[in-house]
């Protein structure tokens, strides 16, 4: 098997399978290397170097919510700003046609006034396009205060059990290959 034909080791398959894969090796099942005691009884309490991985888990838990607050704050802000263009683009297109009008009653030709009316139209159609995009950046901002809201629901008290709970986590590792 080549090397680009390899299986990724995934968190189902056997050590048997990640070996004929010519994927990495999985840590030993017990024994040398692992916390998991030789008897299958309860782990005990370690204060090892693993507060750095629980730290940096709520670490990353926290930066979730906080990215996905800020990128609903900047939709909200986009959406505004789009408003805000297209009042000046409306407000363009009915100078353009109060000029094309005034051109008109002084007698200006009549494809000059009619260009101007046409491009107050395309300024119109245009509105229609933002005003889309306006309401379209309106509702991500709110999916994504949903998404930060469920998020919280779905981890924050995982995120809040392994901060206050009396044992270590287990390293990645050994959650990754069970």
């Amino acid at each position: 098997m080549s090397e680009s034909e390899a299986i990724e080791p995934t968190s189902v398959q056997t050590g048997a399978e990640v070996a004929a894969s010519g994927g990495p090796d999985l840590p030993a099942p017990a024994g040398e290397h692992n916390d998991a005691p030789a008897d299958g009884g309860e782990l005990a309490p370690v204060s090892s170097g693993r507060i750095v991985d629980v730290i940096a888990d709520a670490l990353t838990f926290t930066l979730v919510i906080a990215r996905l607050a800020v990128a609903a704050v900047a939709m909200r802000m986009l959406s505004q700003a789009v408003k805000g263009a297209y009042s000046y683009v409306e407000g363009c297109a009915k100078q353009v046609d109060h000029l094309a009008d005034v051109a008109a009653s002084l007698a200006v030709d009549d494809t000059v006034t009619s260009s101007h009316h046409d491009a107050a139209g395309v300024m119109r159609e245009s509105l229609a396009l933002a005003d889309a995009l306006s309401a379209e950046a309106a509702e991500m901002s709110t999916e994504f205060d949903n998404a930060a809201r469920d998020h919280e629901a779905d981890y924050g008290t995982v995120n809040e059990a392994m901060q206050s709970g009396p044992y270590d986590v287990a390293e990645r590792e050994w959650y990754s290959n069970r």
